[in-house]
């Protein structure tokens, strides 16, 4: 700082300081300026707002030599307004609407948006869908097909009636021209209809999240919760089926089944696309319901 101005911000804070412990004049103070309502004592509407500003004086004063001038300081301006407010967290003197504190909000996603929206457009037959990133396609004939995570080993047809989900757990069998008298549908309304091989009771049923080699079997399975028009995309529904299955050790499985209904005004259809999940793990939740989410008839 220059040896002018520092002179004259001592020659100021001397002269406050004389204005607070005497009742000087205002030709004192700032000589050759006319007085004002204000500096002449009258008393008029602005009287408080000028009030106000001289023991502003004294505390700009004190902080100046408590170690130095108060930074950003300023007092209010001559326009008078009284709707000015001053935000939150902004420097001293600024004027303007409240603060909000935060940047603005919006609805968060869906998980089934977040699988969905991200993704390559795939089709198996008739039945097209997104396929998300980190996920791979692999046929198991012209009509079925397996969506799994590409770190994981593609799978391989299984026989008719085996024990073992065609596409393991976590994963998604698609078929677009299954008939009623095959799995998943001609089984669809039993409390073991998930499983592809068939079960007099639960138990005959081996856990699927059981690790390999694990004897672990399943102790309940309950056809838990079903609907007609279970919304896809666009306008495309499907008959929804859910189970609830848990194992000996505590752990429990969530298969679910869509059945995709023909579109308003279709005749009846002798096929229809399906898709099945056996759900072990949440944390694909999120990206096998988008994918299932997105399927539609392709045109």
């Amino acid at each position: 700082m220059e040896e002018r101005d520092e002179l004259e911000i001592e020659t100021r804070l001397r002269t406050a300081l004389q204005a607070r412990s005497e009742l000087v004049t205002h030709s004192t103070l700032r000589p050759g300026i006319p007085p004002n309502e204000h500096t002449a004592g009258v008393r008029a509407k602005r009287d408080a707002w000028w009030s106000w500003r001289r023991m502003w004086v004294p505390v700009t004063v004190a902080a100046a030599l408590a170690g130095g001038v108060v930074a950003g300081a300023q007092l209010p301006s001559d326009s008078g307004s009284s709707n000015a407010t001053v935000s939150p967290g902004s420097s001293g003197g600024s004027t303007g609407a409240p603060s909000t504190g935060g940047a603005p909000t919006g609805s968060n996603p869906t998980p089934a948006q977040n699988a969905g929206q991200a993704g390559t457009a795939s089709n198996l037959g008739t039945v097209g869908f997104t396929l998300a990133d980190g996920w791979q396609l692999t046929s198991l004939s012209a009509t079925t097909g397996c969506v799994t995570l590409k770190t994981r080993p593609a799978p391989t047809p299984v026989a008719t009636g085996a024990q073992a989900l065609p596409c393991g757990v976590d994963g998604i069998y698609l078929a677009s021209a299954a008939t009623a008298a095959t799995w998943p549908l001609s089984t669809a309304a039993k409390d073991t209809g998930w499983w592809p091989a068939g079960a007099a009771s639960a138990s005959a049923i081996t856990c699927p999240a059981a690790a390999s080699g694990n004897s672990d079997r399943v102790k309940t399975s309950v056809l838990l919760r079903s609907s007609p028009k279970y919304a896809l995309a666009g306008s495309t529904t499907a008959v929804y089926d859910e189970w609830a299955v848990t194992c000996d050790t505590g752990s429990g499985v969530q298969p679910m089944l869509w059945k995709l209904n023909a579109a308003p005004g279709a005749p009846a259809p002798t096929t229809f696309a399906v898709a099945a999940v056996v759900s072990v793990d949440p944390e694909y939740d999120s990206a096998l319901l988008g994918m299932v989410g997105s399927l539609h008839q392709a045109s």
